[in-house]
């Protein structure tokens, strides 16, 4: 427990004097920390790493690959550059295109390869440049929630739903409310694209040729969705025929890596950092999980409320972020006789954090830094004016209908 304390302090100060600390390498530290001290063992290392989760994370990030080398993305902003007539039309594009984009490629994803284009965006358009950062990150934050792959906790959630699909549950259960959310954030985030000016012809935002053709990348979406496709159909008819997430990803990846002409960049290009802070998560969180500590602070079986899971999870994934707050407290949740619904809030609390401060999930930190690459920095206190009401109205969304289907 002393480890794990002093793993979440790190992460959240991420500097000590003059040292400053990646969040990979204090939760790398805080692994080898526990294998020093004896509080697991090697071989309970290396079993509680989930190749699953390992397996799609690596696959997403080769297609996300894909999608940044063959200028995809960049065609996405020029279409909503030539679509969007007005400040609020610009907002309600960004808001959707982005938010959707994130339930199908992941949002940490999205917040890579999308927040330099969107600063193109707002500058095409002469809109704040801060509230246009501040835009995309409560979008591809929102617009995961209704996805098991749109962000890494929601899948470490949907690898232990064996009573159903994991989409099926997905969608029937978040899809709704995740749309009413994606309208609030239009709401709450009008005054910064208002006096929007429409530009003439195209937003012009490539700036390199592109690596790979579009094809293979088609191709990688076409497996996706027919992956998905078979979790949904077996959801409903318990067909036998759905495959496994994770080898949906590995497969989505195969085009991308076969057909593009630097396949050496595209793999080196794969944020290593990121599978390496969740290797060294499953391997601490076992080695917590072991003292039963958090099993004894958990009420027993059905008795876990909706409500206080959803309310947890916004509240506690700003000290110990998403991912290790599910990480620590899935097991329990999900354990047997616990409702489906206590996922689903599970999955919606933890991911609607990342609303309030940008603490509060990693694709938050992702858009500020490059913003910041940028030379625009993007105030705490900014984006807490807005994101407090934002997620306060979104958390009571989610809670009405979660509450309703329970």
């Amino acid at each position: 427990m002393i480890i794990l304390g002093l793993v979440f302090i790190l992460i959240t100060i991420r500097q000590v004097g003059r040292f400053s600390f990646k969040i990979w390498q204090v939760m790398l530290a805080g692994a080898i920390l526990a294998l020093l001290t004896g509080e697991i063992s090697p071989g309970d290392a290396v079993h509680a790493i989930n190749p699953g989760v390992m397996l799609f994370l690596l696959g997403m990030f080769i297609v996300g690959e894909g999608v940044k080398s063959s200028g995809l993305l960049e065609d996405c902003i020029d279409w909503i550059c030539s679509h969007a007539t007005s400040g609020d039309m610009l907002l309600l594009l960004v808001t959707w295109t982005m938010g959707l984009l994130s339930a199908v490629l992941m949002n940490d994803t999205i917040a890579i390869i999308g927040a330099p284009l969107i600063l193109v965006l707002a500058g095409r358009f002469g809109v704040s440049k801060p509230g246009a950062m501040i835009a995309l990150c409560f979008s591809v934050t929102t617009g995961s929630v209704f996805s098991p792959i749109g962000n890494p906790q929601n899948y470490l959630i949907a690898s232990y739903v064996t009573d159903m699909s994991p989409y099926l549950l997905f969608l029937s259960g978040l899809c709704i409310p995740t749309m009413f959310s994606l309208f609030v954030i239009h709401i709450f985030l009008r005054p910064f694209f208002k006096g929007a000016k429409i530009p003439e012809g195209s937003c012009m935002t490539r700036t390199v040729s592109p690596e790979i053709s579009k094809k293979p990348v088609y191709l990688s979406f076409l497996l996706i969705f027919s992956g998905i496709a078979t979790q949904v159909i077996n959801g409903i008819f318990n067909s036998g025929w759905a495959v496994p997430i994770e080898w949906v990803a590995i497969a989505a990846a195969i085009p991308v890596l076969v057909f593009s002409s630097d396949k050496i960049g595209t793999i080196k290009n794969i944020d290593w950092h990121t599978l390496i802070f969740f290797a060294s998560m499953f391997v601490l969180m076992q080695s917590v999980y072991n003292t039963g500590f958090f099993q004894g602070m958990m009420p027993a079986g059905g008795g876990t409320d909706v409500l206080v899971v959803l309310a947890g999870g916004v509240l506690l994934s700003q000290v110990i972020s998403n991912v290790p707050f599910v990480a620590l407290f899935q097991p329990v949740l999900l354990s047997p006789g616990v409702s489906p619904s206590i996922a689903l809030a599970l999955a919606s609390g933890s991911t609607i954090a990342g609303n309030l401060t940008i603490l509060g999930a990693a694709s938050n930190v992702i858009v500020i830094l490059q913003a910041e690459r940028h030379g625009i920095f993007v105030p705490m206190s900014l984006f807490c004016r807005y994101g407090i009401p934002v997620t306060l109205c979104q958390t009571c969304i989610y809670a009405a209908f979660l509450t309703l289907i329970s």
